[in-house]
Order: C-alpha cells, then sequence, then structure tokens
C-alpha cells in the first residue's frame, strides 16, 4: 500500500467513525465529494493544501493520518 492510499482508508476511517457523509464532509471542507472520493480510494495525489481542510473538517491530527515509521 503506498501512502496515498494509506492516508485516504485514514480519512475514511475518521469519516465513517465520526458518522459523516461524504457530502457533509465536502460541506465543511470545500472540497467536492468526487474529489473526497478519489482521496479516500487513494486515487488522487492530494496536496497538504487540500488535506488540511479536512483534517479540520474531521477534527483530527496530521498525526491521525500520517503512517508512522517504526
Amino acid at each position: 500500500m503506498n501512502i496515498t492510499e494509506f492516508v485516504g482508508k485514514k480519512i475514511r476511517h475518521y469519516r465513517k467513525n465520526k458518522g459523516k457523509t461524504l457530502e457533509e464532509l465536502s460541506s465543511a471542507s470545500g472540497l467536492t465529494v468526487n474529489y473526497l472520493s478519489m482521496i479516500e480510494k487513494g486515487e488522487a495525489n492530494a496536496t497538504l493544501m487540500k488535506l488540511e481542510p479536512v483534517i479540520y473538517a474531521l477534527e483530527i491530527t496530521w498525526t491521525d493520518i500520517i503512517p508512522k515509521n517504526d
């Protein structure tokens, strides 16, 4: 799994855990539903500038979505 897929899976995990739909996350983050879906599927290599509003909308931190190098 590459980092794009990892980050997407983490975002989907937190979105679902918080009971938010893609539409709600779209409204809160300013990103389109289609783009968010692509991020979650690992099909879009989102920039940090695009991920920042998603993180704020989900009320998580960067460390919640970035893989740890143990």
